[in-house]
């Protein structure tokens, strides 16, 4: 298989795949639409009133019985329109009013002619007259009536014309000078006129009546196929369109083109059910895959101090912070969590700490950061946390002094794994002021499917590319499917501590293995020039 096949058909996998995602997300969309159009259709073909059609066939003939008897040529012949004319005869005005008056009916002409409608067969002298009304006695009443009343207007109007052709002959008999050999001729085509009278009217007969109508409409199975059609044509409409203006991001890959960084984890929704950082021992199974990463990634780079942040409010970023720092505490290395997001601070939810001291405390008095560690989890003593404490007036320009620094720098001396919980990118500037701090190593952004828009992202990701510190990758939270990872099926199966874990733990370890990657790295590279 060539390059392009596979690139068409990974294209194509990829639609797949989106269009699918789409549709499970909007299923009830789609549900919802498809029952209410045949709602609709079902309704409207109960409570329509119920009509009934009755068709009488009338068969005529052109020309007229003077000019069949007088041998006049009318012109070439023109079937179409001779049928036409028969139709506008059937359905004129004059008929309807004869009917009117045989019926002895209350509605006038225009009325009736609503109710009647008449065709011409195809390839036969033959007029349709269908009555469509609510009674299936009066349509075929008043379809009889229709084909009587018009071969009664086409009698009176071939009378009309024989009396008609019969003066003008007499005329010219009485013009002709007496004993004229012409008179004999004329006087024969008067004779002939005269015996078509007691014919007239032949030339239109009734070759089917009208029997009582049958209904008219379509069936309840006809009606529901129907609404069942258009209900999915319109709720396909409906979805892509709102698909086409919803900027939410829905899937993994999205989040990591608009990013231009890999997901390292994917954390489920149920992981954020409980409040209390105690209650969610259960859920961590998906921030230990965010430790390996964050092992992985370590190797190559200083991962002492970690930023997390987001680009806007709602997307998880404390509850992931907290998390995290629980799962790294519970292989064995120390660790500090620092909130930093000075303005909406939560670390006194997650962890039921009163919020009076914190970092503010040590910023503002003598008290060392060391007093001000708190260990809210008494099964976990690895892990100590810094929370905010008292909210300041001037959250930015107190992130951006050395003092900042300078507290991150120390709580990292001694091996200690620093995390901290940075407010959101794009509302403030407070996270800006962080990512060009010096003490921090790294940054993961925290996103959530389906709230995080696409122009979110991009301001986001603009702004880290004019900042010094580099972003590891993005953890993306907000997952509904726990199961589809895997999660779900192992849980209960874990240990209650993760101490026997090798990972982030030991400082001279990882020191080790990112020289012993650059060793690798370099030998791989003389081992290429030699080549």
């Amino acid at each position: 298989m060539s390059a392009g096949e596979q690139f068409e058909r990974a294209r194509d996998s990829e639609v797949q795949a989106n269009l699918m995602n789409i549709l499970r997300r909007r299923w009830m969309v789609m549900v919802a639409v498809v029952v209410a159009c045949v709602a609709v259709g079902v309704v409207h073909q109960r409570k329509a009133p119920k009509t009934y059609a009755s068709t009488a066939s009338v068969a005529f003939q052109s020309g007229t019985p003077a000019d069949a008897a007088l041998q006049i040529q009318t012109g070439g012949s023109e079937p179409q329109r001779e049928a036409n004319t028969e139709v506008l005869l059937a359905h004129s005005r004059a008929v309807a009013e004869a009917v009117r008056n045989q019926l002895h009916l209350s509605a006038d002409a225009t009325e009736l002619l609503d109710e009647v409608e008449v065709e011409a067969a195809a390839n036969a002298d033959v007029l349709n007259i269908t009555a469509t009304t609510g009674d299936p006695q009066y349509s075929a009443r008043l379809a009889n009536a229709v084909a009587g009343q018009y071969i009664a207007f086409r009698v009176k109007s071939q009378l009309s014309g024989i009396e008609l052709a019969q003066t003008r002959l007499q005329q010219q008999i009485a013009s002709l000078p007496a004993g004229s050999p012409q008179k004999a001729p004329l006087e024969e085509n008067v004779q002939k006129l005269n015996a078509l009278r007691a014919v007239a009217g032949g030339g239109a007969n009734v070759i089917s009546l009208a029997g009582p109508g049958k209904p008219v409409g379509k069936s309840l199975s006809t009606t529901i196929i129907l609404s069942l059609v258009i209900g999915l044509a319109l709720a396909f409409t409906i979805v892509f369109l709102l698909e086409s203006l919803d900027r939410r991001i829905k899937s993994l890959e999205e989040f990591e083109r608009q990013y231009r960084l890999p997901v390292l984890s994917a954390i489920p929704q149920s992981g954020f059910r409980a409040r209390r950082a105690a209650d969610r021992t259960e859920t961590l199974e998906p921030y230990r895959i965010l430790r390996s990463a964050l092992d992985f990634a370590a190797v190559t780079r200083n991962m002492d101090t970690l930023m997390l942040t987001s680009a806007v409010a709602g997307e998880g970023k404390t509850t992931v912070a907290v998390d995290l720092a629980h799962t790294i505490a519970l292989a064995g290395r120390p660790v500090v969590l620092i909130e930093l997001d000075l303005r909406r601070p939560t670390f006194t939810e997650h962890f039921g700490l009163d919020g009076l001291d914190g970092l503010t405390t040590a910023l503002t008095s003598d008290r060392p950061v060391s007093e001000l560690l708190v260990q809210p989890l008494d099964e976990v003593p690895t892990l100590s946390v810094l929370p905010a404490g008292r909210i300041p007036f001037n959250p930015s320009e107190l992130l951006g002094s050395p003092a900042i620094a300078e507290i991150i720098s120390s709580l990292a001396d001694d091996g200690t794994m620093v995390i901290v919980d940075a407010p959101p990118l794009n509302p403030v500037a407070d996270a800006h002021v962080l990512l060009n701090n010096p003490a921090i190593h790294a940054a993961i952004l925290i996103a959530r499917l389906g709230h995080t828009t696409r122009d979110d992202v991009t301001r986001a990701r603009r702004i880290l590319d004019h900042h010094i510190v580099e972003p590891v990758g993005i953890v993306v939270t907000g997952i509904r499917e726990a199961g589809e990872y895997g999660y779900e099926s192992y849980r209960g199966e874990q240990p209650t501590l993760d101490a026997d874990i090798p990972s982030m733990g030991d400082p001279s370890a990882r020191a080790s293995a990112r020289a012993e990657k650059r060793e690798q790295t370099r030998g791989s590279s003389r081992q290429r020039q030699h080549h």
